[in-house]
């Protein structure tokens, strides 16, 4: 998402990070993959998760004491796929469920966002919106709806194998807004244009329209230096192997990138030869699971 453009976003339900909260005796204890221990000793890269079940223990009325979370999962880190949002959102969960208490979707989105401020600042809300519903959202300036997906050809996703640098990605964007403000508004409104009209493909099932408008989208970031080369190399490997279209997802220079498949039988040989260019990992999204 740049700079207050509409987004739309698809939850990955093929990869997730499962949470567990059991009571014990003592103090809080905190599992994840790089730390086992008291949650009053998490290293400092985990504040994010240690808000959020302090928040979420506040909410439910329990002291700060007597249970185990246990946080693991296989969601890469730092890929733009939503990791610590994924991580917030399941300790919620089952923090609700051992106390037994029904928590509405609102509430668990307030809690995410409390973790999601540790670990990004100023979150926009996109990624905590997307793994609490679980449903594909349309996203512009902290408001979200429904996505009305009729898409009947699945999209893959890439792991390009570097860590994402939003920061750097986002400083470049403000740098040519500062030199050139008439410029970068030209681009944004470009992106603006593909975006609302790739959200009207989606909902009538025009597959090459849809294609056309990633590659379009991804074209312009290009130009604001928010791809690099291996998201580059990416999407072209997918353009070759016959996608539709191909754009870089989440903050840029480095991460994932989305590729648009022809039909299911397609989905699997881009993935494939996406896989023989170098991605770290593929994931294929069918859109049926959204509309069934």
């Amino acid at each position: 998402m740049v700079h207050g453009q509409p987004a739309i976003a698809f939850p990955l339900r093929k990869i997730g990070l499962q949470a567990t909260a059991a009571p014990v005796p003592g103090p809080l204890r905190l599992t994840v993959d790089i730390y086992d221990g008291p949650l009053a000793h998490a290293p400092a890269r985990l504040g994010s998760l240690v808000t959020t079940i302090e928040s979420t223990l506040d909410l439910l009325h329990h002291p700060l004491e007597g249970v185990h979370v246990t946080c693991l999962g296989d969601v890469p880190l730092e890929r733009g796929l939503g990791s610590s949002a994924a991580g917030a959102s399941s300790i919620v969960n089952a923090l609700a469920d051992l106390m037994g208490t029904e928590l509405d979707e609102r509430t668990r989105y307030e809690l995410v966002q409390t973790g999601e401020r540790v670990a990004h600042g100023s979150p926009s809300g996109l990624d905590a919106y997307t793994v609490v519903t679980q449903r594909p959202i349309w996203f512009q300036a902290g408001r979200v709806e429904d996505l009305e997906v009729a898409l009947s050809a699945p999209l893959v996703v890439a792991d390009s194998g570097r860590p994402g640098d939003t920061h750097s990605a986002v400083a470049a964007v403000g740098e040519i807004r500062r030199s050139d403000p008439e410029l970068a508004a030209d681009y944004f409104e470009t992106i603006r244009h593909h975006t609302v009209a790739a959200r009207a493909d989606l909902a009538a099932d025009r597959a090459a329209s849809l294609g056309a408008h990633m590659d379009a989208v991804h074209e312009t970031l290009q130009i604001l230096s928010v791809s690099c080369e291996e998201l580059d190399h990416l999407v072209g490997t997918a353009r070759a192997a016959g996608a539709h279209g191909a754009k870089l997802t989440g903050g840029g220079r480095g991460g994932c990138i989305i590729a648009l498949a022809r039909d299911r039988g397609h989905a699997p040989q881009l993935a494939r030869a996406l896989e023989e260019a170098g991605a770290a990992q593929t994931w294929i999204i069918d859109p049926e699971e959204f509309t069934a």
